[in-house]
Parts: structure tokens; sequence; C-alpha cells
């Protein structure tokens, strides 16, 4: 019989390296997959899954064994890719032409076809706002609404990653989204 996870915990709390390997073992396909569902790019992917585990090593004093280890470990990964998301929409290109015989360069400009400053300015409003009521969501129900809505993974997908049954898994995220309209009702 395999030790469950908050003995595996206390065990890694304890130096066992053993510890270590089994709760890699045991979570790493899972949080490879909630990171390649967010970023898409197995390299990157790659990258946050181990720095997944190095932050679960670093906050393994943190945890606490009366909650699921799986969600809180798959928050730290949702949580990192939402970061390299973020980070990665930060793209500047700089171009420079110069004449033929000229040594002298001139900028070209192009017209940005994108949305302008204000409308991105909206939109990171209202995703902060997003963020800080689906952060205010108690654990349970943050990490099935993170999973679902932010990383698009089905109810299966999610019954499976946080070993809940599929039923308590459709009834979180009712429950979670019905707090979340009367959050919002209650602000407006």
């Amino acid at each position: 019989m395999s030790p469950s996870d908050p003995e595996l915990v206390r065990r890694c709390l304890a130096g066992d390296e053993r510890a270590y390997r089994e709760l890699i073992e045991r979570y790493e396909r899972q949080v490879y997959s909630v990171a390649m569902r967010m970023v898409r790019v197995a390299e990157d992917a790659e990258d946050l899954t181990q720095e997944t585990f190095v932050r679960m090593f670093k906050a393994l004093d943190r945890y606490d064994p009366s909650r699921p280890f799986p969600a809180w470990l798959l928050t730290i990964a949702a949580r990192l890719s939402i970061d390299q998301l973020r980070r990665r929409r930060v793209k500047t290109v700089s171009l420079f032409r110069s004449e033929p015989g000229s040594e002298e360069e001139h900028v070209v400009e192009f017209a940005d076809p994108g949305p302008g400053p204000e409308e991105l300015a909206e939109r990171q409003e209202e995703q902060r706002g997003a963020d800080r009521l689906i952060g205010s969501l108690p654990e349970h129900y943050r990490i099935v609404v993170v999973l679902r809505h932010q990383q698009g993974l089905s109810y299966e997908e999610i019954s499976e990653a946080l070993r809940l049954p599929l039923g308590t898994v459709k009834a979180r995220i009712h429950r979670a989204r019905a707090l979340l309209k009367e959050r919002l009702e209650t602000r407006s």
C-alpha cells in the first residue's frame, strides 16, 4: 500500500529523498498536464512543472494536511502558468531601416492592429476584478474554477487531477458559480 500524501509530506519534511521522488512521480503528469493546457508550449510546460515542484518543496512546511494535496499542488502550477502567460504577452519589436547607399537608420512605424491602451487598461481591470473575485472563493471552490475556466480542463480531467468524484466536481463548480454571481450582484 502506498503512503498517503500527508505521510509523504511528513517524510519530505524529515529529509527523506525517496518521499520527494515519490511525490514527483505521483503528480508530475498532472502538473505537466495543467501547465501544458495553460501555456500550450511543451518546453514552457516542462519548465513550469519543474518550477512547481521547486516551489512545492520550498512551501511544504505551509501545507495543511487537512486539505487535499493535489488541489494545493495544482494551485501552485496554475498560478505559475498564469504568471507565465502574463509575461508572454509583453513582446516588443524594434525595426530600423536604412536607405540604400546611406548609413543613417530610420525607424519604420507600423499601425498597431491590436486593442488600444484604453481597451487594454479596461481588460486588465476586468481581469484583476475577476482574479480578486475568484481569489475570494474558498480554496476547494477556487481550484475547480481555475482548472475549469482559466485552464479549460473538462469535468472529467478535474475529477482525475483532484482525485474527486465527478459529481463532487460538478457540484463545486455549480456552487462556485453561484457564489461568484452572488458576489457580483452585491458589488453592483
